[in-house]
C-alpha cells in the first residue's frame, strides 16, 4: 500500500474536540475541582481501555486496508470521516427520497479535494440490533457501497465477499 488512509472524526482534527482546555482527556488528570481519576482505569492493550469511536475508528481503517490490499491508490486517496450522526440535511433527502437513515454518504473528488466517504457510527451501531459482532461486517459493507457508487461499479466487483454475509437491513 503506497498511500496514506486518511480518517477525519466529525470533520474536525481530533486534537480540537476538547472546548476550552487545550489538552485532551487523558491528559487532564484531574478535573478542575482537584477530584476525578488519577489514571487510567483500564490498562491500554486490553480491549476496554479503547472507546467506542476508537474502536469504529479501527474497522473502518481495517475495511480500508482490506480494500487497499485489491484496489491500491485508488482506496488510499480517498478522505474518509466519521461523524456521529447525518447533518439535518442528509436526513432531509433521505426523508424527501422515503429511505432510511444513511449509514454513510460519499462525494466525489472536486479540484484540490479527493473523494470522500463519511461514515455515520450511531446508525451503523443501532442496525447492529442481533448483536455487536455484526459491527465489523456493517462497517464494511458501507465502505463497499459508496465506493461502488463513487466508482460506478457493482458492490461484488469492488469486494468479492460482499453481501455473503446476509446481514442487510431488510434480513
Amino acid at each position: 500500500m503506497s498511500g496514506k488512509l486518511s480518517i477525519d472524526l466529525d470533520g474536525r482534527d481530533p486534537a480540537s474536540l476538547h472546548s476550552g482546555d487545550t489538552r485532551g482527556f487523558a491528559a487532564r488528570k484531574r478535573n478542575r475541582h482537584g477530584r476525578g481519576r488519577r489514571g487510567p482505569m483500564i490498562m491500554a492493550p486490553l480491549p476496554g481501555a479503547r472507546t467506542r469511536s476508537e474502536r469504529f475508528e479501527d474497522l473502518i481503517v481495517e475495511s480500508a486496508e482490506r480494500l487497499a490490499d485489491r484496489w491500491g491508490d485508488r482506496v488510499t486517496s480517498i478522505d474518509f470521516r466519521i461523524m456521529l450522526v447525518p447533518n439535518a440535511k442528509v436526513l432531509a433527502r433521505a426523508q424527501a427520497a422515503g429511505t432510511r437513515v444513511p449509514w454513510a454518504t460519499n462525494r466525489s473528488a472536486r479540484p484540490g479535494r479527493p473523494d470522500r466517504i463519511t461514515l455515520y457510527r450511531r446508525p451503523i451501531e443501532e442496525a447492529c440490533v442481533r448483536g455487536p459482532e455484526l459491527l465489523p461486517e456493517l462497517v464494511h459493507m458501507s465502505i463497499v457501497e459508496q465506493l461502488a457508487d463513487l466508482w460506478a461499479m457493482d458492490p461484488q466487483s469492488i469486494d468479492p465477499e460482499y453481501g455473503v454475509w446476509g446481514t442487510g437491513p431488510n434480513d
